[in-house]
């Protein structure tokens, strides 16, 4: 009895001391801006898995009302939190101190939408028009002021968020979501025309989650665990859109249906971009051009400043942190990814081999009695092993190049506003020097796929040679002899320098690997009549035997220990003399060192009296472009533009060649455009023309991952073409624009 008391006693205790370590919830109210629907499901996940309890919160989500002042509601402290557009930044210049914590859409959904049919192809149509518009929609007034389009030759009609009033012809254009109105149009297949501010470059942040300077002030923890649990919540609706239609169905009614909150979901994905950014990101540059955008429209004076507005949670370190692990698991990733390319090259070649395998066997019989043949014959099995791993490695290449554009993209855009020197400085160089060095490794597997220099530009080979020489003296050349014999009047070349430095290395090296105590590495040039030169790398090393030499040149083929080698290297020197128009054979014998010849064609010397003189002047001033963005990568369009924006330039994006040439037969005439190569349907390749029809003198920069002579040769057939190599980074895409925005 006494024990039991004890024990009932002791548990007691226990249950009390952990009962007082529970605080209360907090209770605070998040006032959404419009009805419950899928656009606000973070908040639902966030509410429903128990982060905002699990963060201390008893969370009343409040939906909103036509009419229904969020802002306000949030100032007055009716509601803690709220969701709003980017006017919050006009809302906290009339006096009212919000503070935006996360930008969860990373594209504003706004959009004018029109009757097909009724006149209007562009918004310069919209004068003497019937347009139902909502008001808080700030960035369209802005597209119009953009456009120099007065709102005032408009009839504007007080929005009914009704789409039956434009179906019906009660009005001809609306404000609408591309959420949320467009979902009823093509359910009814209504004809209609989308008009988005990113045509003018307007390019707003959507949906903010935002409080007020008090709540930061008085309950900052409270702020922070609300916006953590909140984007954790956004992070598992992206994750699981049907389980969160379904919840908000059994929790807020059947309102419009599950297709309809299935179909937001979908549409939120590309104005969310979970993908490329942490749900809730924002960029102080890009908040910058929002604010010059209304100080552009005169609603924000010019000496308004964003200090106070965006929510700092953490000073420095942490935040930082986080960013940096978030961008290590990206490069992360990407060194995973570069080795599954590696094993499904590998992969490819042992089912290649086992194809040629049965090839020979069939054949054996053929070659014996037409051995005159089989020197030809070995080189088209060659020709056609180069030729299927070149087409496997130049996609894979493609795909790899976009990965690391985005992350060059990202990088060199973040370092800029970062003071040299610092923690986060430093960081981001690494990550730019990473990024860096995949691209060679990137163009190393392109070496398989060209059949023609990535870069043709007038090569002396002897300067080639001369600096890798330098190079190798510094390193491994002190154990061997060394003799060069190079022609004083070698002439040029056409190619690309890096391509043949890496051919020449390779050789170098297989031959100091076969000369492994001492030996004389011999490197000579000469011309041989007027259309060739000849290249001879010599070595007294080991040699081949017969049956090495005959498999020298086949991709991850090898006699060095695992480890040692990737057989990658005769293979790529192989590709990069073909790339050239070029010749090369081998000879070795054992004992008696091997002979590696190549021969590539002349050029005629460009003329020297031809040169530019510049002329000295002053740093020219640059100026705005409109630069229409054409890129099927979501990875890609978006470190692109915020390149540009970087750059001060206005973007306008499209994901297909269609949609671009749709953009610009409804009106839009951009300063530049970079067309992506490698897209699905018309792609870069049937873009092009059509895009010239319609913009005779506009510059194009062609992107593309994969230089090969298809490249080239559409780059030729257009005027104002130029080639830019993926990936690129700030510096390269500044230079690339240079041309056009220079201010005379």
């Amino acid at each position: 009895m006494i024990l039991s008391t004890i024990r009932n006693g002791i548990l007691g205790l226990l249950a009390f001391a952990l009962g007082a370590t529970q605080a209360p919830l907090d209770k605070v109210t998040l006032q959404l801006k419009w009805h419950h629907q899928f656009q606000f499901a973070g908040y639902y996940a966030a509410q429903e898995q128990g982060y905002f309890r699990d963060a201390g919160l008893d969370v009343r989500i409040l939906e909103a009302e036509p009419g229904i002042d969020v802002v306000k509601e949030v100032a007055s402290g009716r509601a803690q939190f709220g969701v709003g557009s980017s006017a919050l930044l006009l809302s906290r210049y009339r006096g009212q101190p919000v503070v935006v914590l996360a930008a969860v859409f990373q594209h504003s959904p706004v959009v004018f939408v029109a009757r097909s049919g009724s006149g209007i192809a562009s918004v310069h149509d919209l004068a003497g028009k019937r347009v139902m518009f909502e008001k808080q929609a700030d960035e369209l007034i802005a597209y119009l002021h953009k456009e120099g389009i007065n709102e005032k030759t408009m009839t504007f009609v007080e929005h009914t968020f009704v789409p039956d009033d434009l179906i019906q012809g009660k009005v001809d254009c609306m404000s609408a979501y591309l959420t949320d109105e467009s979902y009823f149009l093509d359910k009814v297949h209504f004809n209609h025309l989308t008009f988005s501010p990113r045509m003018g470059g307007i390019d707003f942040y959507g949906d903010n989650l935002f409080t007020s300077e008090d709540e930061v002030k008085a309950h900052p923890d409270r702020v922070k665990a609300f916006r953590e649990a909140s984007m954790k919540g956004w992070k598992y609706a992206m994750q699981h859109p049907e389980e969160l239609a379904d919840r908000i169905i059994a929790r807020y009614g059947e309102r419009r249906g599950r297709a309809y909150l299935l179909y937001e979901a979908q549409k939120m994905q590309a104005l969310i971009q979970p993908g490329l950014v942490d749900i809730g990101y924002m960029y102080p540059g890009r908040w910058q051009h929002i604010l010059d955008t209304y100080v552009e429209l005169g609603l924000l004076p010019k000496d308004f400043h964003l200090e106070g507005f965006i929510y700092e949670p953490e000073a420095g370190v942490r935040q930082v942190n986080r960013r940096l692990v978030t961008v290590i698991v990206v490069l992360g990733g990407l060194g995973a990814l570069l080795g599954s390319v590696a094993l499904v090259l590998f992969r490819m070649s042992i089912r290649l081999k086992g194809e040629i395998l049965s090839r020979e066997k069939a054949e054996a019989a053929v070659r014996l009695e037409h051995e005159g043949k089989a020197k030809l014959e070995v080189q088209l099995q060659q020709a056609r092993k180069m030729e299927s791993l070149g087409s496997l490695a130049g996609g894979i290449a493609h795909d790899m190049n976009n990965v690391l554009g985005a992350i060059l993209g990202m990088a060199s855009t973040s370092i800029e506003a970062q003071q040299p020197g610092s923690h986060t400085h430093r960081a981001f160089e690494t990550i730019i020097k990473a990024g860096e060095r995949g691209g060679k490794m990137v163009k190393s597997l392109l070496s398989f796929a060209r059949q023609s220099p990535a870069e043709r530009q007038e090569l002396d080979v002897n300067v080639i040679l001369r600096e890798e020489i330098e190079l190798l003296e510094r390193t491994t050349l002190s154990r061997v002899h060394l003799q060069m014999e190079l022609e004083p009047a070698l002439r040029p070349i056409l190619g690309d320098a890096s391509a043949l430095t890496q051919a020449f290395m390779n050789l170098c090296i297989n031959a100091l690997d076969a000369m492994p105590e001492r030996g004389t590495l011999t490197i000579r040039t000469r011309n041989q009549g007027k259309e060739w030169i000849e290249v001879l790398v010599e070595d007294t090393g080991s040699g081949m035997p017969q049956e090495v030499l005959e498999r020298a040149l086949e991709p991850f083929f090898t006699t060095k220990e695992v480890g040692k080698g990737t057989g990658l290297g005769l293979s790529m020197v192989y590709s990069i003399v073909k790339a050239h128009r070029g010749q090369i054979e081998i000879d070795s014998e054992p004992g008696h060192g091997t002979v590696v010849w190549m021969r590539f064609p002349v050029c005629e010397p460009a003329s020297r009296t031809a040169e530019l003189v510049v002329e000295n002047r002053s740093e020219p001033s640059t100026k705005t472009l409109n630069v229409l963005l054409v890129d099927d990568d979501e990875l890609m369009q978006s470190s692109t533009q915020a390149i540009l924006q970087a750059l001060g330039h206005e973007t306008t994006t499209a994901s297909s060649g269609e949609s671009a040439l749709a953009i610009l037969e409804a009106g839009f005439k951009p300063d530049v455009v970079i067309l992506d190569l490698n897209m699905p349907g018309l792609g870069g390749t049937g873009t092009l023309p059509r895009l010239r029809t319609l913009l005779p003198f506009v510059p194009v920069l062609l992107a593309t991952g994969r230089a090969d002579q298809a490249a080239v040769s559409l780059v030729e057939a257009h005027s104002r073409v130029t080639l830019m190599l993926k990936p690129f980074d700030l510096k390269n895409l500044r230079k690339q624009l240079e041309p056009w925005t220079a201010v005379e």
